[in-house]
């Protein structure tokens, strides 16, 4: 499916980041991004360690939802699609700490119209 022929409803950013939820985008994102311009065997290539169960979340909002479950379940990648930047920037603040062994490994972020996934 082309890009150009999806017609979005919605909002794609809101107010202002922080400095803080800026830094988040552009320093973390890039890592949790689900980048689909690499070929790929599987789904599991996008994770490391590889994972086997999946499950896709259209729509995060502010992430709490995603975050909570990707705790609960770490053996289960998570695949978030959202083109709201706040909500993006919401998320990475609640997956990413500077503890590095706290930081939640199993979520992958789409940051588009899930329809072009």
């Amino acid at each position: 499916m082309e890009q150009k022929n999806i017609r979005f409803y919605g909002r794609r950013s809101g107010r202002p980041l922080t400095p803080v939820r800026r830094n988040l985008i552009d320093e973390v994102l890039p890592a949790l991004t689900l980048a689909l311009d690499q070929p790929a065997a599987d789904l599991s290539s996008f994770f490391d360690p590889p994972l086997s169960r999946f499950w896709l979340e259209i729509g995060f909002g502010a992430g709490e939802h995603l975050a909570a479950l990707a705790a609960e379940h770490p053996d289960i990648g998570f695949v978030g699609c959202e083109p709201y930047i706040n909500g993006i920037a919401s998320l990475l603040a609640k997956v990413w700490t500077d503890d590095a062994a706290r930081r939640l490994k199993n979520i992958k972020i789409y940051p588009d119209d899930a329809r072009l996934l």
